[in-house]
Formats: structure tokens, C-alpha cells, sequence
């Protein structure tokens, strides 16, 4: 009996042991197994994480990219984060490129009026009438008495001008000598005298009236001018080149008119000296009239 007790603790220790070491193997199967799938778990989630990652550099750079892209066509950062169509922009640098050569043009165009306003070169040509001081020429013939000029100046200034040339012009008078009124004696003696002079004329002027660009102008001028005799011709007189002063000097009085690159002058010259040796009342007096081209 005390055998079979014994033997029934024993079987019963066995049976206790088994299920306790069968217990532990089933929990330690249940835990490799949850492990794994942690694991499994915790790679699925580590590639998402390292998916995402990817993705967000990738925009990331993208981004960049268009960025750089953008600040490369507007040159600054004026307008970052707008986005324009290239039609835009094309027409926007048009537009930009119109505004300056049209500024450009302005600017040289106000060149030129001001460098037309301030400096002129012109050529002109005209007639004049000759007498002396103190002649009376109502009773003579005016076709007698004509002669004409051709001439250049040089004008520079604004409002106010100076100008300076030269000119030849051709001067006609009439001369008399009286006789000594005794029989067989000369008589009277009347006839023309034909001279050449070189004139060098400068003036002062101030335009009373002016278009904006300055092209058109009534002028206003004082000044003087030298004046050399070239010679005469054959005369009933027989004057010669040394009979007349080598140099007088006349007053000007100008009155002009400018339309566009034409003009149109009246001038009078006034003598100071006799232009003859020895000979009163030779200071001459000429009304000249010119026509001219401007540039």
C-alpha cells in the first residue's frame, strides 16, 4: 500500500512537470512567433518611413529646381512665388525693350534740337543798292546802282547769338564830276563805278521769336563788319584799286526771318570812312536783301 502511494506521488510529479514544461514550450512558441511578426511589422513600417523620406526630397529638390528655374528667367526675387505665363513674359520684355529705344530715340532727338539750337552753318545769296553820304538818288535810275553778295556764316548761341562769316559782294555807285563851265571845257561828268569788296561780318543777335525746336525765328542782330576792296572796273573816272582805302569797317543792323532750314535777311550797312583817298563824302551806305539755307 505505502508502494503504491508512493508510486502515485511520483507519476502524479511527472504529469505536473510535463504540463509545466508544455506550457512553457507553447508560451515560448506564442512569443517567437509574436516576435517575428514585430519584426515583420517594424520593417514594414522602417520602409514606409524610409519611402516617405525619399518622396520628400524628391519633392523637395523639385522644388528647387522650379524655384531656380523661375529666378533664372526674372534676374531677381522681385516677384517670388508668382508664377507667369511665358506669353506674359515675352510681351512684358517687348514692352521693355519699346520703352527704352523709344527712350533712346527722345534723347537723341532732344540732342538735336538743342545742338540745332545752339549751332548753325549757312550759305546765302542776295542783292543790294549802293549810294554815298550826303547822295540824293531820287532822280536816278535804281539799275544803275545794283549790285549783289554771296556769302557764308557761322551761328552758335541760344536765345541770344553770336554769328560770324564772310562774303564777296559787288558794289555798283554812280560818280559825277562837274565842269568848270567855260567854253570847250569838259562838262559835266556822270557814270558808274563798279566795286569789289571781301566782307568779313560778325553779329550779335537775340531771337525775339522762336518755334520749340528752334528751327524757325525772327532774329534781331547788331554788329560790324571789316571790308577790303579786290578792285574796280574800267571807269570814265580811271579809278583804280590803290585810289580806294586798303580797309574800312561798316555797322550792321540785321533783321531776319528763319522757316525751317530757310531764311531770309535785310541788312544795312552803315560806312564810318570814305572808301575813296582824299575824297569827302565816299562813306557809302548799301540795303542788301539775302536769301539762305540753314543746316
Amino acid at each position: 500500500m505505502k508502494n503504491l502511494f508512493k508510486t502515485a506521488l511520483l507519476l502524479t510529479g511527472v504529469c505536473s512537470t510535463s504540463l509545466v514544461l508544455a506550457q512553457q514550450n507553447s508560451y515560448d512558441d506564442r512569443y517567437r512567433t509574436n516576435s517575428r511578426q514585430d519584426e515583420r511589422r517594424n520593417d514594414r513600417y522602417r520602409d514606409e518611413r524610409l519611402e516617405e523620406r525619399r518622396e520628400y526630397r524628391e519633392r523637395d529638390d523639385e522644388y528647387r529646381r522650379y524655384n531656380n528655374r523661375y529666378e533664372d528667367r526674372m534676374g531677381n526675387d522681385r516677384n517670388y512665388g508668382r508664377r507667369f505665363d511665358e506669353r506674359d513674359l515675352s510681351e512684358a520684355y517687348d514692352q521693355g525693350f519699346d520703352d527704352g529705344r523709344n527712350s533712346v530715340e527722345a534723347e537723341e532727338r532732344k540732342e538735336r534740337r538743342e545742338n540745332y539750337k545752339n549751332f548753325a552753318f549757312g550759305i546765302y545769296a542776295g542783292a543790294n543798292s549802293t549810294r554815298f553820304e550826303g547822295e540824293d538818288v531820287s532822280g536816278n535810275k535804281l539799275s544803275g546802282r545794283l549790285g549783289y553778295q554771296l556769302g557764308f556764316f557761322v551761328r552758335g548761341g541760344g536765345r541770344v547769338y553770336g554769328q560770324i562769316g564772310a562774303e564777296y559782294l559787288t558794289s555798283s555807285s554812280d560818280f559825277y564830276q562837274p565842269g568848270d563851265g567855260q567854253a570847250g571845257s569838259v562838262g559835266d561828268l556822270i557814270g558808274n563805278v563798279d566795286q569789289k569788296y571781301i566782307h568779313v561780318p560778325a553779329l550779335i543777335g537775340v531771337k525775339l521769336a522762336e518755334s520749340e525746336r528752334g528751327v524757325s525765328a525772327v532774329r534781331l542782330a547788331v554788329g560790324a563788319e571789316y571790308a577790303a576792296p579786290l578792285g574796280v572796273n574800267n571807269n570814265a573816272f580811271n579809278f583804280e584799286s590803290r585810289d580806294f582805302r586798303a580797309a574800312t569797317v561798316n555797322g550792321l543792323a540785321n533783321l531776319g526771318f528763319d522757316a525751317g532750314p530757310l531764311m531770309l535777311d535785310f541788312r544795312y550797312h552803315y560806312g564810318f570812312a570814305d572808301v575813296i583817298n582824299d575824297t569827302d563824302n565816299t562813306k557809302r551806305r548799301i540795303v542788301s536783301v539775302n536769301v539762305g539755307f540753314k543746316f
